[in-house]
C-alpha cells in the first residue's frame, strides 16, 4: 500500500491546526485552497480552481437574557434576521405544526432541535413568534453558530433567532420561567469561493472518469477537523498515490468549498456540468447515440469522504448506484476491513449533487460519539487519531486500483436505483437547495 496516514495527517494539521478556521468564502479558506492547489501542483496533476459565488453571513451577534436565569450563553442563527425582541417565551416541543395551535402571535417560541425542513418551517413562520430560541440536541456543548437556508428565508421570512445549550434549555423548562428579551444582529455579503481540482487523466480509457472528493471548509467558529480536514487529506493523499501508480481512467481529485453552507461547492460544480451537458446536447445532431460524451456523462462514479479521524467511531458507507457497486463496497471491506455499515440512504455531503444529477455514488464516513463535537470550536486538531486513517485510505486505494486505475473493463453501470433517486430527490426538496443547519 502506498497511502500514507502520516501525510493525511500532515494535511489535517496544516489545514486544521495552522490555518484554523476556514468557514466558507473567508480568507482562511482561500488559504486553504491554495495549499491544497500547490500539492496537487507538486504531485504532477493537471490542477485547477473553480470559482462560484456564494452568499455568506457578515458580522454577527446575539444576546439572550431569561427572567430568573439572567444572561445565558448564546449564537445566533445566521441569514435569520436582526432585531431586539422582549416578551413571552412559550416552549413549542420540536415546532411540527402539531405543537403550534395554542401559541399566539408575538410570543417567542422555545424549541429542541433545528427549525427543519420547509414543511415545518413554513407552519413555524405562519404562527408569527417575535423570536426564536433553539434548545441544543446535544448535551455538553455550546451553541453551535449556525445558518438558515438563503433560499428559505426569502420564501417565508425569518426571524430572530438564536441557539442555547440543551443545560440551559431544561433549566428553563423545569423552572418554568417565562419572559425573555432576544438580540440579535446580522448581516450579509455575496463572496467568492472555490474547489480545488486535481486531475490525472487516464492513459487507456481517459473519457471515464471518477471523482473522488471531500469538502474542505469548516463551519463558522469550528476547526473542522474531523469535519472535514480529514476527508479533505485522505482524498489529497489518495491523490499522490495514483499520481505515482498511474489509472487506465481519468481520476478527478476534488476539495469542494463552502459545503457547511449547504454544500454549495460541489452544487456549483455539477450545475456547471449540466449547464455543458446541455450544450452538448444542442450541439448534437442524428441519432441519440455517440462516442463524444458530454462531460457530465463522462463522469461514471463519485467517491466522497466525509467525517474522518474519530478514535472511536463506525465506518459508514451509504451507496447509491446499480447493485453490483454496493455488492463491491461491501466485498471488499469484508476482505480486507475496515467493518462498514452500508444502506442506500442519501447521505448530506458532496455525494448528494452528483446522485441527484444522475452519477452513482458512494459515501464514506466514520460515525460515534465524537461526533457531538462536530460543528463546535471542539473539533480540533488534537482529537482527530492518525491511525483511523490508514484503514479507509488502504480501502479506497484498493477499491480505485481494482475497480477503475486497473479494471479491464468499467464494472459499474452509470444508474441510480428508483429507491435511492427518490430519496435523492426528497432530501433536495426538503432542503429548499441546499438548506443546512449544523
Amino acid at each position: 500500500m502506498l497511502f500514507s496516514a502520516q501525510k493525511a495527517f500532515d494535511h489535517i494539521r496544516v489545514m486544521a491546526k495552522e490555518i484554523g478556521i476556514r468557514p466558507g468564502g473567508s480568507p482562511e479558506e482561500r488559504k486553504a485552497a491554495e495549499y491544497v492547489a500547490r500539492q496537487f501542483r507538486s504531485y504532477g496533476l493537471e490542477t485547477s480552481v473553480e470559482p462560484f459565488r456564494v452568499e455568506i453571513p457578515g458580522k454577527v451577534e446575539a444576546a439572550i437574557h431569561v427572567e430568573g436565569l439572567g444572561e445565558l450563553k448564546t449564537r445566533p442563527v445566521a441569514a435569520t434576521a436582526s432585531g431586539t425582541v422582549t416578551g413571552e417565551l412559550v416552549f413549542v416541543e420540536s415546532g411540527e405544526e402539531v405543537f403550534l395551535p395554542k401559541t399566539k402571535p408575538g410570543q417567542i417560541f422555545l424549541l429542541y432541535g433545528e427549525l427543519g425542513a420547509p414543511d415545518k418551517y413554513e407552519p413555524l413562520m405562519r404562527a408569527k413568534p417575535a423570536a426564536i430560541v433553539l434548545v441544543e440536541n446535544a448535551r455538553f456543548i455550546e451553541p453551535r453558530l449556525t445558518k438558515l437556508s438563503n433560499e428559505k428565508r426569502d420564501a417565508f421570512g425569518a426571524v430572530p433567532t438564536v441557539r442555547i445549550a440543551f443545560e440551559d434549555g431544561d433549566r428553563i423548562l423545569r423552572k418554568g420561567l417565562k419572559k425573555a428579551k432576544v438580540v440579535v444582529k446580522v448581516s450579509h455579503e455575496w463572496r467568492t469561493s472555490q474547489n480545488v481540482w486535481g486531475v490525472l487523466r487516464g492513459t487507456e480509457k481517459p473519457w471515464e472518469e471518477i471523482v473522488v472528493g471531500g469538502h474542505y471548509d469548516s463551519v463558522w467558529g469550528g476547526y473542522g477537523a474531523q469535519d472535514n480536514a480529514a476527508g479533505a487529506a485522505v482524498a489529497m493523499e489518495l491523490a499522490r498515490v495514483f499520481a505515482h501508480r498511474g489509472s487506465k481512467r481519468t481520476l478527478r481529485f476534488a476539495t469542494f468549498g463552502c459545503e457547511e453552507l449547504g454544500l454549495r461547492g460541489s452544487t456549483a460544480h455539477v450545475e456547471n456540468l449540466r449547464k455543458a451537458h446541455a450544450k452538448h446536447v444542442a450541439k448534437k445532431k442524428g441519432k441519440a447515440w455517440k462516442l463524444d460524451w458530454s462531460p457530465l456523462e463522462r463522469v461514471r462514479l463519485m467517491l466522497n469522504v466525509d467525517l474522518q479521524g474519530l478514535l472511536f467511531g463506525d465506518n459508514y458507507c451509504p451507496v447509491g448506484g446499480p447493485p453490483e457497486l454496493m455488492s463491491a463496497c461491501k466485498l471488499l471491506a469484508s476482505e480486507m476491513g475496515p467493518a462498514m455499515k452500508f444502506d442506500d440512504e442519501c447521505y448530506s455531503s458532496d455525494n448528494a449533487p452528483f446522485a441527484h444529477a444522475g452519477v452513482p455514488t458512494a459515501a464514506f464516513g466514520r460515525l460515534g460519539v465524537e461526533l457531538m463535537w462536530a460543528h463546535t470550536p471542539a473539533d480540533t486538531f488534537d482529537r482527530c487519531w492518525k491511525d483511523s486513517l490508514a484503514p479507509i485510505g488502504h480501502y479506497l486505494e484498493t477499491f480505485i486500483g481494482r475497480w477503475v486505475a486497473d479494471a479491464k473493463a468499467f464494472p459499474f453501470k452509470r444508474e441510480i436505483p428508483e429507491a435511492h433517486a427518490k430519496k435523492v430527490k426528497e432530501y433536495f426538496k426538503g432542503r429548499v437547495f441546499g438548506y443546512v443547519e449544523g
